[in-house]
């Protein structure tokens, strides 16, 4: 341990004797480093923030099913009585027709706004559904009566100073659209209904943007707006399906390890399965790719930076060949000398990554500014984590910043370890 901390002394003397040198060489890899960890972090945040969605409202649980196209006789209404059998299928929690609303008015007193409504059973509240989303009150109840969820966006936009003062409060819902009829056309409607806010919800991540304007009612009083159920039957004709056939539904099983069998259970029975895990998947896949291709840029930065340092220390062993020689001579072996020269690289790689982790975060922090910035410009209020630096990701990258500077001193190292102590002290 002594002899070992008595080389790394002189390794770092020997980097004072030329502290500009050092120093350029130094920043070259923290720059180096910095962009590689800026590029990473990038993905990491753009697929955290994707993911958030997902895990926060359970939805890697949900499997949209959609009825086959006429043309077999396989082929199944997707139907409230196919809905209901979903429901028995040993693993499934909820199912449950997809009904959406993209420009459903709600008013306030004097403020109204359009608003995307979504339908959820009123079963969901017994299995904590939105726990995690809700910032007030509480989910729907299982009676009948009107009942709304706000998201804290439009809550504000219909004029309440916050969340919890909406709780309690009407609102009334207008709808127009198409309504359903018993035999199986439609006419165009409008509705007018009051309904209680129970609850505030916020959504996660980006979705807090591009879905903040939202409200959630229970599905038994979707069916009663105008257009939410005759929608999705609309489609279904549209698609050659037959009447009363929705165009999708939504299963949502108890954990994800039954997502599987769930959705093979589903497509047993004639319908088109297909669980929103497999488009996580695809877009894990993609966020792989990036990772990778961002780090192979990185690593490429990071040699040009190696051999900068393969140049310094080749320019330091000329610089140095008597002081070589006297270690040489004093009874330094060839293993001391190359290890002084690795410390010497190595501690030019300590510094650099040490650097890199400092500069990513101030260009990460900037970049953060602008995006943001940019993004209110486009309506976006909230603010955007897009970077993401995981300690993994800090500590991988100093560690390889110091093992690319080790290997681009394998070269000068052993070159100097090479030179003769004798011819070394012969030359003035």
């Amino acid at each position: 341990m002594r002899r070992f901390l008595e080389l790394t002394r002189h390794a770092l003397e020997g980097l004072r004797r030329a502290p500009l040198r050092a120093s350029l060489t130094s920043l070259g890899v923290a720059i180096s480093t910095g962009a590689l960890v800026s590029m990473v972090a990038f993905a990491l945040g753009m697929q955290s923030q994707i993911e958030a969605p997902f895990r926060k409202l359970g939805l890697m649980n949900d499997i949209r099913v959609q009825p086959k196209k006429q043309g077999s006789e396989e082929d199944r209404a997707l139907d409230d009585a196919a809905i209901d059998g979903f429901a028995h299928i040993p693993g499934v929690e909820l199912a449950y027709p997809d009904f959406k609303i993209s420009q459903l008015e709600v008013r306030h007193e004097s403020k109204s706004d359009t608003a995307y409504a979504m339908g959820l059973p009123r079963e969901a509240g017994l299995i904590g559904m939105l726990d995690e989303l809700l910032r007030g009150g509480r989910f729907f109840s299982l009676s009948t009566e009107p009942e709304a969820i706000l998201s804290l966006r439009l809550a504000r936009r219909l004029g309440f100073e916050s969340g919890e003062s909406a709780i309690g409060q009407n609102v009334t819902l207008a709808a127009h659209g198409l309504d359903a009829e018993e035999a199986g056309s439609f006419r165009f409607a409008k509705r007018d209904l009051e309904a209680r806010v129970v609850g505030i919800f916020e959504p996660p991540g980006f979705a807090t943007n591009l879905a903040g304007n939202a409200l959630l009612l229970p599905v038994d009083l979707m069916r009663e707006l105008p257009g939410a159920e005759a929608g999705p039957r609309l489609q279904g004709l549209r698609d050659g399906l037959a009447k009363g056939t929705y165009a999708q539904a939504v299963v949502r099983v108890r954990s994800v390890s039954d997502v599987t069998r769930v959705e093979r259970a589903i497509d047993d029975q004639g319908y088109e399965a297909k669980p929103l895990l497999h488009d996580l998947k695809e877009a894990k896949q993609f966020f792989i790719f990036l990772d990778v291709l961002l780090t192979a840029v990185g690593t490429v930065a990071l040699i040009l930076a190696g051999l900068g340092i393969v140049n310094t220390q080749l320019m330091t062993v000329l610089e140095r060949t008597q002081e070589i020689g006297l270690y040489k001579a004093l009874g330094a072996a060839d293993g001391d000398v190359r290890t002084i020269f690795l410390a010497e690289a190595s501690l030019v790689g300590l510094v650099g990554g040490l650097g890199g982790l400092v500069l990513a975060r101030l260009v990460s922090w900037l970049l953060q500014i602008g995006v943001n910035a940019y993004a209110r410009t486009q309506g976006f209020q909230d603010s955007l984590p897009v970077f993401d630096f995981p300690p993994s990701l800090l500590a991988g990258a100093v560690l390889f910043a110091i093992v690319v500077s080790i290997v681009s001193g394998l070269y000068p190292a052993s070159r100097a370890a090479s030179i003769d102590p004798i011819r070394a002290l012969r030359r003035e």
